[in-house]
């Protein structure tokens, strides 16, 4: 069981502020850029986009999904041959059990992890519930993402509907605290100008489009228990999102800084890939590759090589400028690593190269091997030595829970996924005592995907 060492309210607020800070202390810089274990029933997010069926089966060719094997024509019979470690089950190759003291954590380790805390929440400012009935007024939707997260990563680990459902229903409980404007626009009530921030919005609606984008690729799962219909009515309260902040000038989805900008990025792969628009696909095109409107430069154009670590990237948080002036935190990195993980996968102009990149800066040079399991608060493996919070993140009884989105990086990767076992568990880190239920859902995610070679979802 994980330790519950004391901790003040002081530091959770402090916290807060640190992860939500988007660049510009004071102000949420809204202004826009400068003027002038069933088995899964068929593969989930490691897939790619749907593909469309052929005219029909070619009996000379053996085209089986086997996960961790190959499909082999023996006496013109589909058979799978499996990666050492693997054993088929039908027509598909699953893990070996594992005894013994070394043996990894498993899914169910991780859901019951899951469950424990997420079913009793540290403090009431991570009590998913009253998060998601709060209206959102002040930021709470985007400390929601965190229980999205958590809840779509154990559904797809599990292929238990339940997660699917909770997430659902608190979904849905922000969008019946939206109000309408003059215009038909729906938005939630805030204090920009009566209305919340793009930042918060983005932040937490790139999860939402994220599961409707893998509900899509799933029609069994549309088919029962009214899912289609939940989902028609997210898919459109997504487009109306966009649209409002679109329509109030491209400056809301255009960000000053990389990581903000990531999150219309997701949107926009997310909605290009559910409804085939171009629209969207321009804006993540855009801000991963193209000509940013206002700003100077690209997501692809912040990353250099890591002079220290030639396999690893380093970059600014802000366009155009050089790391060594502006280098991006590690805590809003995290961001940009999951929605490059989720692109890479998704087949959209992000690779696997690229996500390798991404576990070399996560390996060698944030999480430190020298550190002994803390992490360092920039990506180019330096630490503040002024202000609120020094030194390096996940520290014996200091400030921790910064890498949780980076966690997505193990879900093909056992080297990492033993690290947040051995490393970003211990209880003296203090990094699951902050949302500890998005990476508990991540990990179960990740040992479905090792174990199996594709999510349940």
């Amino acid at each position: 069981m994980v330790s519950t060492a004391a901790r003040t309210h002081a530091l959770f607020f402090l916290a807060l502020l640190l992860v939500a800070c988007d660049g510009e202390p004071s102000t949420p810089d809204d202004a826009g850029p400068p003027t002038g274990d069933a088995g899964p029933p068929a593969p989930g997010d490691d897939a790619g986009p749907p593909i469309t069926a052929d005219a029909g089966p070619d009996e000379t060719v053996c085209d089986a999904d086997c996960g961790r094997g190959s499909c082999v024509l023996e006496g013109g019979v589909e058979t799978c041959a499996c990666d050492a470690g693997f054993h088929a089950e039908g027509l598909y190759c699953r893990a070996d059990p594992c005894v013994g003291d070394g043996c990894p954590m498993s899914v169910d380790d991780w859901r019951a992890r899951f469950d424990a805390e997420y079913g009793s929440p540290r403090r009431p400012e991570e009590d998913c519930d009253a998060l998601s009935r709060s209206g959102g007024a002040q930021q709470e939707h985007y400390f929601l993402a965190y229980c999205v997260d958590g809840l779509v990563s154990v559904w797809r680990a599990t292929g238990d509907d339940a997660y699917l459902d909770e997430a659902l229903g608190l979904i849905e409980n922000t969008v019946a605290d939206t109000v309408t404007d003059a215009a038909g626009r729906r938005y939630w009530v805030g204090p920009n100008d009566g209305r919340t921030h793009p930042l918060w919005d983005s932040y937490y609606w790139r999860q939402v489009s994220t599961l409707l984008r893998i509900m899509a690729q799933h029609s069994e799962l549309l088919a029962r228990d009214g899912n289609q219909a939940r989902f028609d009515d997210l898919l459109a309260f997504t487009r109306d999102l966009w649209d409002l902040w679109e329509q109030d000038g491209l400056g809301n989805l255009y960000r000053s800084r990389t990581h903000m900008a990531s999150h219309w990025a997701r949107l926009g792969m997310d909605l290009y890939l559910l409804t085939g628009e171009p629209r969207y696909r321009e804006v993540f095109d855009n801000i991963s590759h193209g000509v940013m409107p206002g700003y100077p430069s690209n997501l692809r154009a912040q990353m250099e090589a890591n002079p220290a670590h030639p396999e690893a990237w380093v970059w600014s948080s802000v366009w155009g400028e050089p790391p060594a002036t502006t280098v991006q935190d590690t805590s809003h990195a995290g961001a940009i690593v999951s929605f490059i993980h989720e692109a890479a996968l998704a087949g959209q102009h992000w690779t696997q190269a690229d996500v390798d990149a991404l576990s070399a800066t996560l390996m060698q040079v944030v999480w430190d091997p020298a550190l002994g399991g803390a992490y360092h608060q920039n990506v180019d493996g330096t630490d503040p030595t002024t202000g609120a919070f020094t030194g390096p993140y996940g520290l014996p009884g200091r400030l921790g829970g910064r890498l949780h989105e980076w966690l997505h990086l193990g879900r093909r990767r056992p080297d990492i996924q033993a690290r947040i076992e051995t490393e970003y568990l211990d209880p003296t880190r203090r990094n699951v005592i902050f949302f500890g239920y998005e990476a508990y859902g991540i990990g179960a995610l990740n040992a479905r995907v090792i174990a199996d070679g594709r999510a349940y979802y």
